[in-house]
């Protein structure tokens, strides 16, 4: 996966499963996650994807990472909504963005 690749499939993030705030999506090496989201309040969220994981790894963290910042309330957890939520960002990455 390249760039254009990258910046394509939070674009179809965006598109596909919309927040009500601004979501920053930054790759940097980390030293303990593969990834993070933060809620910055009215600044919407920070997302942070391991930069030195795979390619194939720093899309399935973004995917996951996703997944916290469409359901923040319940995000800490991995259960409820949020398993849900990203159950549903897989499959149609898995369906729809690998073209």
């Amino acid at each position: 996966m390249n760039i254009s690749e990258w910046r394509a499939l939070l674009r179809s993030l965006r598109k596909r499963f919309p927040v009500s705030g601004t979501v920053r999506v930054v790759r940097r090496p980390l030293r303990k996650d593969c990834g993070r989201t933060v809620f910055n309040g009215c600044h919407g969220y920070r997302v942070t994807i391991d930069s030195i994981q795979p390619w194939q790894g720093q899309v399935d963290t973004l995917l996951h990472e996703w997944a916290h910042v469409r359901a923040i309330e319940q995000a800490y957890a991995h259960d409820g909504p949020w398993g849900s939520l990203f159950a549903e960002i897989y499959d149609a990455w898995t369906k729809d963005f690998q073209q």
